[in-house]
């Protein structure tokens, strides 16, 4: 491994980050009361007091969060608006270290409280790269050891990426069949997976082949020299391009890109004119120096370690690991280790009668058979992304879509507004089903004749829920 020059991409990371957080926190703030508030489908407030009661204070550091001193909807809505302020400062180059500080912080705290909705992986790597960014402003130029930190960084997660589908033994992986069944199967597929969908199954093998050289053989390219380093990020880029247009993964693929722009050398940025947005840099102490190599050097141990773990797992590495968990320092990751062959979908409907029953659409998953599947990110549609993964299982209900239920059966404002349509807007319905569909992408012909982009067939349907108490539940029994 070459030691590297990119002090201007490591100068502008700070403010690249911020772009990610803005995106990050500006998606949750539209959503956070529907999904964490009072009468939210899984209140902060709730689940503080229910860790209190069961295991005392010392889950604080299990957990640690902002939220153990107050979560009420007014605290929590103001740390996302908090999030939003401070990332629009870190874009400007404005107190670069608190706004790193601060970002890292509240996020943590939503993740630690966050329960589902904020379980993916994309999170975790937000603060993983978060944690590693509060400590690139200390010294600059940049050491040596912090550009290798994170072109390892970039290396270790793409190929944890690759190596999963392989350890996984999933044979759609093996066969050169995942892309077959990928862009149907996704979790929010947008209108150009629609079309990806329909090319021969020759391309669909040729493209799986192809994922597994962008995530098991390019990654290397970025432990190589600077000419190397720079097609890595090139062919990152494409390939990140190309997920971001065949499906809706929040701002994964721009935090992906982001971590790349380490990889690239200053000769190439120096020309581009990039120097003079970087803050002024004075001669670091050799103390500071020292100190800043120590903590990466630790960082690119860790991320061995990581790798470490995709092949052999001893006690003592899950032990060391597990005690970086909480804090989100280091994490794994391997996106689709096994593929989804089959797509089910719960449709939620309501009704007054139980005899006519509307159903509540969503604004981003399947759901209406004659609506385009739509483009959502960069913004993450939490619950869409959530009842994908309840409707993996459709013969389980899980508890979080029990509340949800009964969030519509109470008529709460804050989750309605997470949904597109509504159909008892007005005044809540007597009873709520669960209907269950498989659904399949429609075939060119289906589409040119019924103008449907998804088939769907039903395979079963819940009983009708209604509030426990009241006297329009009471009397619907």
């Amino acid at each position: 491994m070459i030691a590297p020059s990119c002090g201007i991409s490591i100068g502008l990371f700070p403010r690249l980050l911020g772009v990610v957080y803005l995106l990050a926190f500006g998606s949750l703030f539209v959503q956070v009361r529907g999904l964490y508030g009072a009468r939210g489908i899984l209140p902060i407030r709730d689940h503080v007091a229910a860790l209190r009661l069961t295991f005392g204070t010392t889950i604080r550091l299990r957990l640690p969060s902002l939220f153990w001193f107050a979560a009420n909807d007014a605290f929590i809505t103001g740390c996302a608006a908090a999030g939003v302020c401070l990332s629009l400062l870190l874009v400007a180059g404005l107190l670069t270290m608190p706004a790193l500080i601060l970002l890292w912080l509240i996020y943590l705290s939503f993740a630690a409280m966050g329960q589902e909705f904020l379980s993916y992986q994309w999170d975790a790597l937000l603060l993983e790269a978060g944690f590693m960014t509060i400590f690139l402003p200390l010294v600059s130029p940049p050491p040596p050891l912090v550009c290798l930190a994170c072109q390892f960084f970039i290396f270790r997660f793409m190929f944890s990426a690759g190596a999963v589908k392989l350890t996984s033994g999933d044979p759609n992986w093996r066969n050169l069949r995942a892309m077959c069944v990928h862009y149907e199967t996704q979790p929010i597929p947008n209108r150009i997976a629609w079309y990806a969908h329909q090319l021969p199954e020759r391309l669909q093998r040729l493209s799986t082949l192809a994922t597994l050289f962008f995530e098991l053989i390019v990654p290397f390219l970025a432990l190589g020299p600077a000419p190397c380093r720079l097609a890595c990020f090139c062919l990152l880029l494409f390939f990140q391009g190309l997920i971001f247009l065949t499906g809706n993964y929040g701002f994964f693929n721009i935090l992906t890109i982001v971590l790349a722009v380490p990889l690239l050398d200053d000769r190439y940025l120096g020309p581009a004119g990039l120097v003079g947005l970087l803050p002024a840099s004075m001669p670091p102490a050799p103390f500071m120096v020292g100190l800043v190599s120590v903590i990466f050097s630790a960082f690119i141990l860790l991320n061995g370690l990581q790798l470490l773990r995709l092949f052999v797992r001893p006690h003592w590495l899950s032990r060391i690991l597990a005690a970086c968990g909480p804090w989100y320092v280091s994490s794994p990751y391997g996106l689709f280790a096994v593929m989804t062959t089959k797509r089910f979908e719960f449709v939620i409907e309501g009704s007054n009668d139980l005899n006519e029953w509307q159903p509540y659409e969503f604004r981003w998953k399947p759901g209406d058979t004659l609506t385009p599947p739509r483009q959502a990110a960069p913004h993450q549609p939490r619950l869409d992304w959530q009842m994908w993964f309840a409707a993996l299982d459709p013969t389980h209900v899980e508890p979080w879509l029990v509340r949800l239920v009964q969030r519509l059966l109470e008529g709460s404002p804050p989750v309605m507004s997470l949904f597109g349509t509504v159909p008892f807007r007005d005044a809540p319905p007597a009873a709520i089903r669960l209907v269950v569909y498989r659904y399949h992408l429609s075939a060119w012909a289906t589409r040119r004749a019924t103008a449907r982009w998804w088939d769907r067939s039903r395979v079963g349907m819940s009983a009708p829920m209604s509030l426990p108490s009241g006297p329009r539940a009471a009397s619907r029994g």
